[in-house]
């Protein structure tokens, strides 16, 4: 049977860290009207582990041309769901979003009606670290034209099983929320892990895994895939836009060798200072008045980061200073 479901549908579907948490919400994560949403299938990538302070480097992923799906949304009633998103192939799916909670009630491509009568609730509302839920579903497939109906029904459990930071293909590294979502029926099951930030509303990256499952209960992974969210792409993703003034630290966590590049609305003096944990400043990286434009530095930081933990880097634009947690690994 043809996929239907790509990254759209997969994405829908507190042990705090040494840095930023993720919180999702509707204002922050909810689906509206009028969203665009682009993806790009990248050779699968394993999960890796799950808890706190995890690092999912998927930096190394192979980009695949083969998949790129756009999607919108817009306002329709179909059963009881209040979003449509439509697929650029023409599958549609059907949502309803709340203050509490998204849930989604099926699709429709071609002859083909997925409709639920009992809902699979994708995300509940604020949706944290260690935030677990199950649930059953039900609803019937049928075909136009054919006179065929069929019932389905199973069971789906949700649990955002993991915090830490993801490196994506592109380079671009971002603190990010894991949710692991599993749904079975009859003799199938769909495990979706998905990664959250906090400043991109639909999943940065997404893994799926597909297995049958045999009459005494033995598992087999018959497909898996994952998608990259192109908007998540760009090197200033993952960090802050506050007056003008744009920036990105590359990598983070890093080894030795760090990145900062720079976006300056104007003429200004920069001083980008690095400090331990403790509050001692290490080194002073840049001291400069500097033109308008794009600025980069590369800086080895070995000499002053031997021990592995975290580090403050202070960037001071005239009177103003924006501070990021960087963290040293092997």
């Amino acid at each position: 049977m043809k996929r239907f479901f790509t990254f759209l549908i997969i994405a829908f579907g507190a042990a705090p860290l040494l840095f930023s948490q993720v919180t999702m919400t509707r204002a922050s994560h909810g689906f509206s009207s009028g969203q665009n949403h682009e993806c790009q299938e990248v050779l699968y990538q394993d999960p890796g582990a799950s808890g706190t302070n995890c690092v999912w480097d998927f930096s190394k992923a192979t980009l695949l041309d083969k998949i790129e799906s756009v999607s919108n949304l817009s306002d329709e009633i179909y059963g009881q769901g209040t979003i449509r998103a439509e697929r650029n192939d023409g599958v549609e799916f059907f949502f309803a979003t709340t203050e509490s909670a998204n849930e989604y009630w099926g699709y429709k491509a071609g002859h083909t009606t997925y409709q639920l009568t009992e809902p699979i609730v994708k995300t509940k509302y604020p949706q944290t670290f260690n935030t677990q839920f199950s649930g059953k579903f039900s609803g019937t497939i049928s075909r136009e034209g054919f006179s065929y109906t069929s019932n389905v029904e199973g069971t789906y459990s949700t649990h955002a099983d993991g915090i830490g930071t993801i490196i994506l293909p592109n380079g671009t590294s971002m603190t990010a929320l894991r949710v692991k979502t599993t749904e079975g029926h009859n003799r199938f099951e769909r495990v979706k892990y998905l990664w959250y930030a906090q400043n991109v509303r639909l999943p940065v990256f997404v893994t799926l895994e597909d297995y049958s499952i045999a009459t005494d209960g033995t598992k087999k992974l018959i497909d898996s895939q994952s998608f990259l969210n192109t908007k998540a792409k760009s090197p200033l993703a993952s960090n802050l836009l506050a007056d003008d003034f744009e920036y990105q630290v590359f990598p983070n966590p890093f080894r030795d060798n760090i990145k900062v590049s720079y976006y300056l609305p104007e003429k200004a003096i920069v001083t980008i200072e690095l400090f331990a944990s403790d509050g001692t400043k290490l080194v002073t990286l840049v001291s400069n008045q500097e033109q308008s434009g794009a600025q980069t530095i590369s800086q080895n930081l070995s000499q002053y980061t031997q021990q592995l933990g975290v580090y403050l880097l202070k960037i001071n634009i005239g009177d103003k200073t924006y501070s990021e947690k960087l963290v040293k690994t092997y």
